[in-house]
């Protein structure tokens, strides 16, 4: 497991515009994965939505008719990404890099924790494994 993202933040530190030491990754729990999700709303676009409450993290995935198992971690950023899967998350000052693989028919359900963001507005960015950036957002973290 540490073996593969040391080897993702080789890659990484490619793209990367500061070296990969300022970087802190943040673990990716993933609660539900699936490759051949049937997307109701034929988006073939990555897209990411970030949740901070559960209520409005668990209506989501009601329309998206995506069941999760696992229970939720308290205080936890809840992400969805639909068409993308996230293989590395760093985070440097106010942004949060997602690197991973952009995959049409995908849906990918995680959380990750809180405890690195600044209580303010962070700017979060899917990019591939090249490097390209797909799609971006800020949030407000409290």
């Amino acid at each position: 497991m540490l073996r593969s993202v040391v080897n993702k933040m080789k890659n990484a530190a490619l793209f990367l515009s500061h070296p990969i030491l300022q970087y802190i990754p943040i673990s990716i729990y993933t609660l539900r994965q699936n490759d051949h999700w049937t997307n109701p709303f034929n988006q073939a676009s990555p897209q990411v939505m970030l949740f901070q409450d559960t209520a409005a993290f668990q209506s989501a995935l009601q329309r998206f008719q995506v069941q999760i198992t696992t229970p939720l971690r308290q205080g936890d950023l809840y992400v969805i990404c639909l068409n993308f899967k996230a293989g590395l998350v760093l985070f440097r000052y106010l942004t949060c890099k997602m690197i991973g693989t952009p995959q049409v028919g995908s849906i990918h359900v995680f959380s990750l924790t809180k405890k690195y963001f600044p209580h303010r507005s962070v700017h979060f960015a899917l990019y591939t494994d090249e490097g390209k950036k797909l799609r971006s957002l800020n949030q407000e973290i409290y």
